[in-house]
């Protein structure tokens, strides 16, 4: 675990290895989903099974990053590299690209989204030799907020896990150059 930057109180940690409890900020969003009953897509199934997968691929790395305040865990954000086309969808990324998975904070509103990726994740692996971080969303109401802050790449649909809707999906690309 290290400390990257505190502000206001919280903490930007960038961890080694995987803990499950890093799946909770994940799980509170799938619940607030089926209270809401807004789709089927179940995150929180999707990303075990992602950790999973990555753990079964040589050439792959992982690292968790949290938000944190006060002892509780406000999010996460795994980024992951390496040899990227391994898993298949990213083949077109080169070696200086990223990718940001499931990028999940409890309290919306509050600018720690924003502040967290420009002032915490994009230097840390900007020092570190990198020059993109790939981002591909299915929420709709995530997409403006990743027009503000990277380029567009692609614009598509997938079906929801019981195939009944249609999610549409975007991909970004996060600059780390200066």
């Amino acid at each position: 675990m290290k400390l990257l930057h505190t502000k206001d109180g919280v903490s930007f940690v960038r961890h080694r290895a995987f803990a499950h409890r890093f799946l909770l900020p994940i799980g509170e969003y799938v619940n607030w989903k089926l209270q809401h009953e807004w789709d089927d897509y179940n995150e929180l199934y999707h990303a075990v099974n992602f950790i999973e997968q990555l753990s079964a691929i040589d050439g792959l790395w992982l690292e968790p990053h949290t938000l944190e305040k006060e002892g509780k865990l406000m999010g996460v954000l795994f980024i992951v590299g390496g040899m990227l086309e391994k898993l298949g969808d990213a083949k077109k990324l080169d070696e200086g690209t990223l990718l940001l998975k499931y990028f999940h904070i409890v309290s919306k509103g509050n600018g720690y989204g924003s502040y967290w990726l420009q002032r915490v994740i994009v230097p840390h692996y900007r020092e570190r030799g990198f020059r993109a971080i790939a981002i591909s969303s299915s929420h709709p109401k995530s997409f403006n907020f990743y027009s503000k802050l990277a380029q567009e790449t692609a614009s598509y649909y997938k079906a929801s896990d019981n195939g009944i809707y249609q999610r549409p999906c975007k991909s970004f690309e996060l600059s780390l150059l200066p």
